[in-house]
């Protein structure tokens, strides 16, 4: 394909009885872009932009997500199911040698577990913004969404639909509140494919109520340490996070930590250059 064309396509992934969207642009050695919460593969837009030109980048929704319909009961969003989508869509686009990995947020935990786990189908990896860290001080909104009582999985379904009242105006207050970073169509995507959309807000519910559980993070120490290991990686952060300080950058362990000024928690869609170079210094073998 070209690389100056985004293609989004819709694939099945038969064994895992779903699909869903990936946008892919560019040409070359792969990289593979997994997406946080409460965001899609749209997310990478930009950045995919800048890599193009020396790259073939492919950027899945999570099943639920984004242009992709929530998924049967049978994808419990276990990191078990979550490691089989990764390895299904790699399988769907045919890229067989190892990629370039790119994570944010959520993203970040299926992709360290999916990276601790297929050493030799990472050429290196990227981190920004992210939890993979075991005894993380969650912040109130996920332990609200991950609340697993009766009460509080009431509270999370009332609090989910007024997101979208008014064509999701409350969800845009408060999130240009915590991301001032943000630009105002920026924001006006995020409440389309997220207040709005009642598929990407049923499985945040119950993506949250799996991650949240106790022990979850239990092997992630060892899988960021089997990753170093072997694997280049690079963290690059958004010094203003509200939702993940900007100490934890260094809690993943890597060597080359690049810290944004002002980037805030998207990364990507704050400060793409940036990101860019990370990942074309991966590209040409630097560590």
């Amino acid at each position: 394909m070209g690389t100056d064309t985004m293609e989004a396509r819709s694939i099945v992934l038969t064994e895992l009885g779903i699909s869903t969207r990936v946008l892919e642009l560019g040409s070359g050695p792969a990289v593979l872009l997994l997406h946080g919460n409460p965001d899609n593969a749209d997310e990478w837009a930009l950045l995919m932009g800048r890599l193009a030109g020396r790259h073939r980048c492919i950027a899945p929704d999570f099943p639920g997500y984004g242009k992709s319909p929530e998924p049967p009961g049978s994808f419990t969003y276990s990191l078990a199911d979550q490691m089989r989508f990764v390895d299904a869509v790699l399988q769907a686009m045919r890229i067989a040698e190892p990629v370039i990995l790119v994570v944010h947020d959520t993203g970040g935990m299926v992709g360290t577990a999916w990276a601790a786990a297929n050493l030799d189908r990472v050429r290196g990896m990227v981190v920004t913004n992210t939890v993979a860290f075991d005894g993380f001080p969650w912040f109130p909104i996920a332990r609200q969404w991950g609340d697993t009582s009766l009460l509080g999985k009431l509270r999370s379904s009332l609090g989910m639909a007024a997101l979208g009242l008014r064509s999701g105006a409350l969800f845009k207050r408060v999130f240009a509140a915590q991301c001032p970073q943000l630009t105002e169509p920026q924001l006006d995507r995020f409440a389309t494919s997220f207040a709005c959309n009642r598929d990407a807000k049923r499985t945040t519910l119950r993506q949250f109520r799996q991650f949240m559980q106790p022990g979850f993070f239990r092997e992630f120490a060892a899988m960021r340490e089997r990753i170093l290991r072997q694997v280049p990686c690079r963290v690059v952060w958004g010094d203003r996070d509200k939702f993940i300080p900007v100490q934890f950058a260094h809690a993943f362990g890597a060597k080359q930590i690049t810290i944004v000024p002002d980037a805030g928690h998207w990364v990507a869609l704050t400060a793409p250059e940036t990101l860019a170079l990370a990942v074309e210094a991966l590209g040409k073998g630097a560590d």
